[in-house]
């Protein structure tokens, strides 16, 4: 009989211990995590209409089963999902990975804007064929569309001699001289509601400012009846008769603050509210304006006489008045020079020499004034709008070359450093306002 040696013996049974181990830890079953997000997915997510948005959170762990629900409906099993609407709103999407682990959940908020949410729109006063008006789009990377509204209304045109697009809540209010006075639109999408107003007997009519949402005013008129007129938009109405103390109102939008009416009328700054006028200052000029700047303060402008220079008057919250500046004796300040301002985003209060073509602007923090561009240097012929944009403080000036209405408008685009940074042709027909977005 042949004897093993110890050291035999003790390889072999090391060998079968570690077969055994092998064998038992084969057999153990691997543990399996849950699958888990990534802490920085956003969540509230913004779209615009029928424009794909692919959602792909990034997990940690692996999944075996996917589930994308909405309103408790399964609209796709993979990981990624392709979300698309046609019509904006708010919408809610719940996204599911299962493992032998469980279910993990994620939760989507997505807001869907219409496709013109982003960009600016160039409210045209006539069209090529002279027979309706039209709004030009220019996107966020300046890619100009003309005629939208009308491609988005299956060819339904805005009234001719269009002036104007006030902004409240979600629509805009399109003014016009000719019938309907009133069409209000969709700030998004562009679409008509159901709303036209009018009233054939008052003339001119041009700018509109509610601050409801169910009544309003215009200023319209000619002559000794020029002022503004009460508008019912439940009624769809438009009242014939002038509101008494606005006789002679200045041809300009009218500011909305603290739920009332505030313009100029001649030589007064009158506040409207409830219905009833209330004469704020007066002066021995006419005042040229009103606008919102920086710190919450508010402007009002006053135009040369003829022994005294134009000024600028800072007002308070309360529009108590805390101080006047002159400005330079050559400088007229008129109220058809429309000053205008970034809505308080920056110190700038800009306007129109119309004696000249000039523009100035005021500098609320320095309190001086400077000669801010000369459109007519860049080859403007007959500027028809101008408007800041609140966001980058650049001024959008329409240059309409001539009073005929068969000519294209360029779009003149200045920087705050004075330099014209763009000229985009053909935005439209003698375009009367830039609306941007909010």
């Amino acid at each position: 009989m042949k004897l093993h040696t110890p050291m035999k013996i003790s390889a072999s049974y090391f060998f079968l211990l570690a077969l055994l181990l092998a064998t038992v830890l084969g057999c153990k079953k691997e543990k399996v995590n849950p699958v888990s997000f990534a802490d920085d997915i956003n969540t509230s997510v913004r779209a615009k209409v029928q424009e794909p948005l692919e959602l792909k959170p990034q997990m940690t762990g692996t999944a075996t089963a996917y589930e994308w629900l909405e309103e408790g409906k399964v609209v796709g099993t993979q990981s990624s999902y392709i979300f698309t609407k046609q019509d904006k709103g708010e919408y809610e999407l719940i996204f599911k990975a299962t493992n032998k682990a469980g279910t993990t959940s994620l939760t989507y908020k997505i807001k869907v804007v219409g496709k013109y949410a982003d960009g600016i729109l160039l409210v045209s006063n006539t069209n090529a064929a002279g027979n309706g008006a039209d709004i030009s789009f220019l996107d966020e990377k300046e890619k100009l569309t003309p005629n939208v509204f009308s491609l988005e209304n299956n060819g339904t045109k805005l009234s001719l001699s269009t002036v104007s697009a006030f902004r409240y809540a979600n629509q805009l209010y399109i003014t016009a001289a000719e019938t309907p006075n009133i069409q209000v639109i969709d700030d998004e999408t562009l679409k008509l509601v159901n709303i036209n107003i009018s009233n054939s007997s008052v003339r001119s009519i041009s700018y509109f400012s509610t601050t409801d949402g169910k009544t309003g005013y215009v200023v319209g008129g000619s002559g000794s009846r020029r002022g503004l007129y009460a508008v019912d938009l439940n009624a769809k109405t438009i009242a014939g008769t002038l509101l008494t103390g606005t006789a002679s109102a200045a041809l300009i939008p009218v500011m909305t603050y603290n739920n009332a009416y505030i313009t100029p009328v001649l030589k007064k700054l009158v506040s409207i509210k409830d219905g009833t006028l209330q004469t704020l200052f007066t002066y021995p000029e006419n005042v040229a304006g009103i606008v919102k700047a920086a710190n919450k303060q508010i402007w009002m402008g006053i135009s040369k006489g003829s022994s005294a220079n134009a000024k600028m008057v800072r007002l308070n919250e309360n529009l108590e008045i805390q101080e006047t500046v002159d400005l330079g004796a050559d400088l007229l300040l008129f109220p058809t020079g429309e000053m205008i301002s970034a809505g308080g985003t920056n110190e700038y209060i800009y306007w129109q020499e119309t004696s000249t073509g000039k523009f100035y602007r005021f500098n609320t923090t320095t309190k001086k004034e400077e000669l801010f561009v000369y459109p007519t240097d860049d080859g403007a012929g007959f500027i028809t709008a101008w408007k800041v944009n609140p966001r980058t403080g650049e001024m959008y000036i329409i240059d309409s070359k001539s009073t005929t209405d068969n000519l294209p408008s360029d779009l003149l685009i200045y920087g705050l450093d004075k330099k014209l940074r763009k000229k985009i042709a053909g935005v439209g027909y003698q375009v009367k306002d830039v609306v941007f977005p909010k």
